[in-house]
């Protein structure tokens, strides 16, 4: 049982990595243009809005971390 909370624990933080960068650099309403170095400007676009990217990515990491436990049920 603690390998798969293990593994549950490990896919949430990766969905939700994947998903608050997806936020930060897909949207284009969401980016900020800067001309400055791609790690500024990197570090820009994470910080900027960062509760509403926040609000946004954390149920869509629970539903992906949710998927394999609903589809091995069925």
């Amino acid at each position: 049982m603690k390998k798969r909370a293990l593994q549950s624990v490990v896919l949430f933080l990766l969905a939700l990595a994947v998903t608050y960068c997806a936020l930060s650099l897909l949207v284009p309403g969401w980016r900020v243009k800067l001309s400055a170095s791609p790690l500024t400007v990197l570090f820009a676009n994470l910080r900027h809005m960062a509760l509403l990217k926040l609000l946004i990515a954390l149920p869509l990491s629970a539903l992906i971390t949710a998927l394999p436990i609903l589809a091995e049920k069925e």
